[in-house]
């Protein structure tokens, strides 16, 4: 009982500081200038290089399927044969910066930069006995990236951004107990895994659809006790509690634009 519920506050807290994180950075704007130093930038001429630097800030809310397939395959736990997610849910945050008004395509494309910090969950199929009663979290995840972006804007209101990311992808969770704890998968460690991807956004005014494809590998460790009453008869341990898992995922989401220009 005492181990169930210190992993559950485990899994809680990490699920907590990546939410408070992208919180804060949202909420953060900086202090605001005060009128002299306001003044003085109107007065002052306009860099060449910098007059047309902006960045678009966006907010999206995303449906999400990482595959979560083992590399190989496991009798027991919590990717055996027919586990796996059902959904999830991610919030992602960031921008795209561009350092000059656009310069392709008589002034329809532009180059800049892709960042974002997103946070969310998946809730997973244990493929437990019908008559299971007891807790089950899902596995939550926590990305940072960064990339090129490509935009192009046909008419005033119609942006398309085309970009690659690479960066970082950290995942918890997939706790399972029972009180009697005849059955129990209790994770060991987060995963750190590299992620890469593409993605795609079409945005009409400030709102926008799109979609990214990311790509990583990660491994979860877990300690597992099974019901044997469900499996007639002993248990044997696995081999090696470490799941090398796959972890690459569909990510469609919708959202919204804002734009700020600076000097």
């Amino acid at each position: 009982m005492k181990t169930l519920l210190l992993h559950t506050l485990y899994s809680t807290a990490f699920f907590v500081f990546f939410s408070a994180l992208n919180l804060n950075a949202q909420i953060y704007q900086g202090e605001a200038p005060s009128a002299d130093k306001q003044n003085l930038e109107e007065e002052m001429p306009k860099s060449k290089g910098s007059s047309g630097a902006y960045k678009t800030k966006f907010t999206h809310f995303v449906y999400f399927m990482p595959d979560m397939t083992p590399v190989s395959s496991h009798t027991y736990g919590p990717f055996k044969m027919g586990a796996g997610p059902k959904w999830g849910a991610m919030i992602e945050s960031g921008a795209f910066r561009f350092f000059d008004d656009n310069f392709m395509l008589n002034g329809m494309g532009n180059i800049g930069l892709y960042s974002s910090f997103g946070f969310g969950a998946s809730f997973h199929d244990f493929q437990l006995p019908p008559d299971f009663e007891g807790l089950k979290l899902p596995f939550f995840f926590a990305d940072l990236k960064l990339g090129p972006d490509i935009r192009l804007e046909f008419i005033d209101f119609a942006k398309v951004d085309i970009y690659g990311n690479i960066g970082v992808l950290a995942s918890y969770g997939g706790l399972v107990g029972t009180l009697s704890d005849d059955t129990f998968y209790k994770p060991t460690k987060p995963v750190i895994a590299l992620q890469t991807g593409l993605g795609l956004n079409v945005a009409l005014g400030r709102f926008v659809i799109g979609a990214q494809y990311t790509m990583a590998n990660g491994s979860y460790e877990f300690d597992i006790t099974e019901d044997q009453d469900y499996y007639s008869g002993s248990v044997p341990e696995e081999e090696n509690n470490a799941y090398e898992v796959n972890l690459n995922s569909l990510r469609v989401h919708i959202g919204i634009y804002t734009e700020r220009r600076r000097r």
